[in-house]
């Protein structure tokens, strides 16, 4: 930089998911400047003081003037009041443009698409969301966590092989490599420990939807049989959110049940009756593209 220059500033996006945040720092262009990833930034599940430990690690690692910014936060189900911003980025992230709003508004913001679009997500839980075009409220449809809701999630699939994988073993249902596979993966001698395992104490969902990796990538037909209905349980919910659209709404896809498994995605896709495809970017750039938008 020339003497009397100004300094160059950039646009951060943050995609702060419910266990890992990851952020990107672009410049005009979209030109990628620095990456960077840090713990949770959903302060209503652990709190601010860890959240703002997690931001301020990400600006650390970024090291650059910031001149607008765009948290998507897992936190969050519309656009955070002031208060909550305030909360999380006073004295860290020093931009002069900031907002924050769900993770899933950085999905549709990484389809960069004007017309009417929606995104479906599957990682540990599952929801969706759509708009009728640029500028236009954001419906959602799902997310209603995993005591309520979660069809088609990591969860949904792991609870489901669990049960799947007990009930093999008493012979009530077919039997299935799940029951193995259970066993080792949570360290039980036989399944008759699981109850130990599980119930003192109790295990978190997230504990649960490890388990549906086996599910998704075990070669067992039971297993297979559970990765289609859940695929097909969130197409339902996914169609529900389309007939509230304008026809023809591009459909983007995105969360780890859709990247890792192929038969998971193909019958979300055959139940959904309509095209979709993974997000072009992920929604981490989504978020770059948001905060480019607010100057």
């Amino acid at each position: 930089m020339k003497k009397g220059d100004a300094p160059m500033h950039y646009f951060l996006g943050i995609d702060g998911g419910g266990t890992k945040t990851t952020a990107m720092l672009c410049d005009a262009q979209g030109n990628i400047v620095a990456q960077a990833k840090a713990g949770s930034l959903n302060y209503r599940a652990v709190g601010y003081e860890i959240a703002r430990t997690s931001l301020r690690d990400i600006i650390a690692q970024l090291n650059k003037p910031v001149k607008a910014a765009f948290i998507g936060n897992a936190a969050l189900a519309k656009a955070a009041p002031f208060d909550e911003i305030f909360a999380l980025t006073d004295g860290i992230l020093d931009a002069q443009y900031v907002a924050m709003d769900s993770d899933i508004t950085i999905a549709l913001e990484a389809m960069r698409c004007a017309g009417p679009c929606a995104v479906a997500i599957a990682g540990t839980g599952s929801m969706a969301a759509g708009r009728a075009g640029e500028g236009q409220p954001i419906l959602h449809i799902g997310g209603w966590g995993w005591l309520l809701g979660d069809e088609g999630s990591g969860f949904h699939m792991g609870w489901e092989g669990l049960r799947a994988a007990l009930r093999g073993h008493e012979g009530s249902g077919p039997a299935t490599a799940l029951t193995q596979a259970m066993c080792e993966h949570y360290g039980a001698a036989t399944p008759e420990d699981m109850i130990d395992l599980f119930y003192n104490p109790n295990k978190k969902h997230n504990e649960i939807a490890a388990f549906g990796k086996y599910v998704m990538d075990l070669d067992d037909a039971v297993g297979a049989s559970i990765v289609i209905r859940c695929a097909r349980e969130l197409a339902e919910t996914v169609k529900a959110l389309l007939r509230r659209l304008p026809p023809g709404a591009q459909v983007g896809l995105w969360g780890g049940a859709f990247e890792r498994c192929d038969p998971y995605r193909e019958a979300f896709i055959e139940a959904l009756e309509s095209s979709a495809a993974l997000l072009p970017v992920p929604p981490v750039m989504g978020a770059v593209y948001a905060a480019m938008k607010l100057v």
